[in-house]
C-alpha cells in the first residue's frame, strides 16, 4: 500500500516556504510521496514539503521563478501502486468538466475517453486543484480527488485561518481517498 498526500492550491510566497502551515507537513508524516495539484506559489513549499516525502506536481496560474524538475508542466500521468492517476490543476481550464463544483459536469459525454485522451492513457483517479474547496467524489467510475487548498480556503467562514488537504491510500490497484481538516 501507499499512503499519499495531496495538496492544491497553496500560493506560498515566501521563498523558503516558511508560510506553509506545519499542519500541512503534520497532516503528511507517513505519505510515501506528496502531490501538489498546482498553484504552488514560491517553489520553496515544494522544498519545505520536501522535508516529508518526496515531492511532484504540475503547474497552475501561479507558479515560483523558473523552472522546478519536480513540476511537470500542466499534467501528468503516475501509477499509484497499480491505480494509474491523472494529475492536472483545473479540469475546467483543461475543458474536462464545465464545471467542478458544486456539482462535476463533464463536458464530454464520455468522460472516461475523454480523460485517456487528455492524459494519454486511461485513468482511475484524477488529482486537481483550482477551487479551493475540497472534495472527493466518483464520476464515470474516476475518482477525483481535490484537496481544497491548505492556505486559502473559499469554504471556511471567514477568519478561520487553515484550510484542508488530502490523503490517498493506493492498494493493488485500488485507491480510497479523505479530506484532512488542518488545524494549529
Amino acid at each position: 500500500m501507499k499512503r499519499i498526500g495531496v495538496i492544491a492550491d497553496s500560493h506560498s510566497q515566501a521563498a523558503d516556504g516558511a508560510d506553509l502551515p506545519d499542519a500541512v507537513l503534520k497532516a503528511f508524516e507517513g505519505v510515501d510521496l506528496i502531490v501538489h495539484c498546482g498553484d504552488a506559489g514560491a517553489w520553496g513549499g515544494l522544498d519545505r514539503l520536501a522535508t516529508v516525502a518526496p515531492v511532484i506536481g504540475v503547474l497552475g496560474g501561479h507558479n515560483g521563478q523558473g523552472e522546478d524538475a519536480r513540476i511537470a508542466g500542466s499534467k501528468r500521468l503516475i501509477d499509484l501502486d497499480g491505480v494509474r492517476t491523472g494529475v492536472v490543476f483545473d479540469p475546467v481550464r483543461e475543458g474536462l468538466f464545465t464545471q467542478t463544483h458544486p456539482s462535476m459536469k463533464p463536458a464530454s459525454g464520455d468522460l472516461r475517453a475523454a480523460l485517456g485522451g487528455f492524459f494519454g492513457g486511461p485513468v482511475d483517479m484524477v488529482l486537481h486543484g483550482g477551487t479551493h474547496v475540497p472534495r472527493v467524489c466518483a464520476v464515470a467510475g474516476v475518482l477525483f480527488v481535490n484537496p481544497g487548498s491548505a492556505t486559502i480556503p473559499l469554504d471556511r467562514p471567514k477568519g478561520t485561518p487553515l484550510g484542508a488537504v488530502a490523503l490517498v491510500d493506493c492498494d493493488a490497484g485500488v485507491a480510497t481517498a479523505r479530506i484532512v481538516e488542518l488545524w494549529r
